[in-house]
C-alpha cells in the first residue's frame, strides 16, 4: 500500500511537527500535523 501522510519509512509509524524533516518549526504547524496525524493513524489501524 501506499503510505500515509505523516508516515515515516517504518509503517504504522508517524511523525509531525520537529520531528519531521523539512519542517517550518512552528508550534501552530505542529499542532495541525498533530491532529491530521491522529487521522491517519485511525486509518491505518482499520486496515489492520
Amino acid at each position: 500500500r501506499q503510505p500515509f501522510l505523516l508516515e515515516t519509512s517504518r509503517a504504522g509509524v508517524f511523525a509531525a511537527g520537529d520531528v519531521r524533516s523539512d519542517s517550518v518549526k512552528r508550534v501552530a504547524s505542529a499542532v495541525g500535523e498533530g491532529a491530521m496525524a491522529i487521522q491517519f493513524v485511525h486509518e491505518y489501524l482499520k486496515e489492520m
